[in-house]
């Protein structure tokens, strides 16, 4: 019975002040008597610092800043401001003191101290970035990043080490990472690994792509809110399935959507990762919302080789940066979440692209949910499709050996799908009779008008666009013997693997009906290593490169 009285008077007590810092928050940004209110409220915030310093946070401390600047105190102001840095979570969302300078700090701002502030907090922010850089590179160096193969020099050999590697280091849950995507910019994200990860065992892993890229900052640093708000069930199910969780950053610049600057941060990204952390290559998967689920539909269209499915919630099915080549989709799934009441791209829609698909034999599938607009995450109702979509990743495995691949593309930079790759377009050619453009009408769209209701529009115009003449293949193999057809390919390379062919025997590739190679295929010591080092794939490991001039 004490017990229990002892937990009623914590839990009391807890709400007290849980309320105070309610009432404190309130009156610092009140709106009438804004002065008085203020000092009210930053007297509130001061004596909860000295009670419960432990639930101070970085705003709490933000608030009385903000405060002391609305009553010109600029002392008081910077006395917190460098609070903010000497506090456990100095590191955590510097950059919002400047973001919201001009609105919040302008008294501040016109102290000489100011810029001597600023100052300290670049370099702050600069430390805590070459920190996490440092432990990021150690991790690598402690796992498959940093293995050496100097002492093999048999081929075959290499090939097994390679695949056989598991000598990862243990880390947090929570890990802060960095790319670099020119000489000039870094970019960063966020991983969640799971409570039950085990570096011993290879771990299914989940891209999240974020929407609004065309109104995205890269931030200094990345930080676990990028897991929070309408990402709010990943977390959840990721954690019950044991999925990593890789949350990028983006800007309007740098994105998987619009341009082709940062369409390869992802695989990039992908790339850091399998070099200290126990990723399972036939098991890592790409989603997002809005533009982040067109990023997803773009991978899938331009470069799926790493991944083994795609899904996206509230997407608009097209390539911004060339051709949408829906046959591209025959080796990989996307597994779309729609909603009847979606502006990005019309419901009616989606139905002609499932029906064609099906036609073509593709498995693009769309799950409809109806009373909903395009911000369907912000509603309670998303977890259901959010948990059905982690329930299909649990059966979804890549296979990077298909026996039968199609592939077109208008960009050698995207010309890879698996054991085949297309290395330069020759498109003076006329096309083959089944190099067809594939597309589809649009009859109606969703808008809304000036009173904010939604209406339907009458259109008719395609679904996607075509600005750039396009090469194809279609290839199999069977026995040794590869067949290919091409259109418009000047240059193509086939990879070998032994889980393809039987490596004591010639391999045979046939080109438009012609025999162009007839070999036995080797383990090339010097391009296994090479080429592994392009990806860090422990699966699809290629033994050789077999290039065709046409």
């Amino acid at each position: 019975m004490f017990i229990l009285l002892l937990a009623f008077a914590a839990n009391c007590y807890a709400q007290d002040y849980d309320k105070k810092f309610y009432v404190a928050d309130s009156l610092v940004y009140a709106k009438t008597d804004t002065i008085a209110n203020a000092r009210k409220g930053y007297e509130m915030y001061r004596e909860l610092y000295v009670e419960v310093p432990e639930k101070v946070s970085f705003w709490h401390l933000y608030d009385m800043a903000y405060a002391a600047n609305k009553f010109k105190d600029p002392e008081t102001g910077f006395y917190w401001l460098n609070k903010i840095l000497e506090e456990k979570y100095k590191e955590q969302n510097l950059r919002m003191i400047f973001k919201y300078a001009k609105s919040d700090f302008y008294h501040l701002q016109e102290s000489p101290k100011w810029e001597a502030f600023q100052e300290k907090v670049e370099r702050k922010i600069e430390t805590y970035q070459n920190k996490l850089k440092a432990q990021q590179q150690k991790w690598m160096q402690q796992g498959l990043g940093g293995a050496t193969y100097s002492a093999l020099n048999d081929g075959k050999e290499l090939y097994q080490a390679i695949r056989d590697f598991e000598d990862y280091p243990s880390i947090p849950s929570e890990v802060f990472g960095f790319i670099k995507v020119n000489d000039t910019l870094d970019n960063n994200f966020f991983v969640r690994l799971s409570k039950s990860y085990n570096p011993k065992q290879p771990n299914k892993l989940l891209f999240f792509l974020n929407g609004a890229v065309r109104h995205q900052q890269i931030p200094a640093y990345p930080n676990t809110s990028l897991e929070e708000g309408w990402q709010r069930f990943y977390k959840h199910y990721a954690e019950e399935n044991n999925v990593i969780m890789v949350y990028p950053n983006s800007n309007k610049e740098f994105n998987w959507m619009l341009g082709d600057q940062g369409f390869a941060m992802v695989t990039d990204i992908l790339k850091t990762l399998k070099q200290f952390i126990n990723i399972d290559d036939d098991a890592v998967f790409a989603t997002g919302h809005s533009n982040g689920a067109t990023g997803s539909f773009n991978l899938l269209v331009k470069n799926p080789s790493a991944f083994a499915g795609f899904y996206g919630m509230n997407t608009q099915p097209k390539v911004y940066t060339g051709g949408t080549f829906l046959k591209n989709m025959n080796q990989r799934s996307f597994y779309n979440i729609s909603t009847d009441e979606d502006y990005y791209f019309p419901p009616k829609a989606n139905d002609s692209l499932v029906k064609l698909a099906r036609k073509l034999g593709l498995n693009y599938n769309d799950h409809r949910y109806n009373g909903f607009p395009h911000w369907f995450p912000q509603f309670p109702a998303s977890e259901e499709p959010i948990k059905d979509s982690f329930e299909d990743l649990k059966s979804q495995q890549r296979n990077s050996f298909p026996n039968e691949l199609y592939w077109e593309t208008d960009d050698v930079k995207n010309g890879k799908i698996d054991w085949l790759e297309i290395k330069q377009l020759d498109t003076m050619q006329p096309k083959k009779q089944w190099h067809q453009e594939v597309n589809f009408t649009i009859y109606e769209k969703k808008y809304y008008d000036d009173q904010d209701s939604l209406r339907t529009k009458k259109v008719n115009e395609k679904a996607f666009d075509f600005p750039r003449k396009s090469a194809a293949v279609k290839a199999n193999y069977k026995d040794n013997v590869f067949r290919i057809k091409t259109s418009r390919v000047r240059e193509l390379s086939v990879f070998i693997s032994p889980e393809m062919v039987t490596m004591k025997q010639a391999i045979s590739i046939y080109v438009n009906g012609e025999l162009r190679y007839q070999k036995k295929p080797t383990y090339d010591r010097d391009f296994i290593l090479k080429n592994f080092k392009k990806t860090y794939d422990r699966k699809a490991v290629w033994v050789e490169e077999v290039k065709l001039r046409l």
